[in-house]
């Protein structure tokens, strides 16, 4: 494992603090319920998009996070419970060289089903950083929490 700490502008970092708040203030108006605006998932045969999603929680994660925490893979079982796609969900020890993964991953959305080194990813935050300018982080959907995004993706990739 190696960590890298980058020097960041208080302009940028300021930035990031007004996302949060924005999340914050949404999650509020909604009454602390999980509102996610757009909801995007876009696989091989799987394409959507889906507006004011209300999430629940889980309780995926239960030996890591009290009851009630929402995380990104809430998203998707979120979806489920309403029928709006339909998915499988794979609990890994490890996957290939890392040897200690110990999550659960989104393996199959409707059709599209994960195989080999194929599957979906998932990001997740503020329209500013879409894409792979920030919201694209390495950290599986079950241990992610989320407050109130501005959208959810999950992604097809190949690697």
């Amino acid at each position: 494992m190696f960590i890298r700490i980058y020097r960041e502008s208080e302009n940028f970092l300021e930035q990031r603090y007004e996302i949060f708040r924005a999340e914050i203030e949404r999650l509020e108006k909604n009454n602390r319920k999980v509102i996610i605006p757009e909801v995007i998932i876009d696989g091989p045969t799987t394409r959507l998009t889906l507006k004011d999603i209300k999430v629940t929680p889980h309780n995926l994660r239960n030996d890591i996070f009290k009851e009630g925490y929402i995380t990104a893979i809430d998203v998707i079982m979120s979806l489920g419970d309403q029928n709006k796609i339909s998915y499988d969900l794979q609990w890994y020890d490890s996957i290939g060289t890392a040897g200690v993964v110990k999550n659960y991953w989104v393996e199959r959305i409707n059709k599209d089903q994960a195989m080999g080194r194929c599957g979906f990813v998932y990001e997740s935050g503020s329209d500013d950083f879409r894409g792979f300018r920030g919201n694209h982080i390495h950290l599986p959907s079950d241990v992610r929490g989320i407050n109130s995004p501005e959208y959810v993706l999950f992604f097809w990739i190949c690697l």
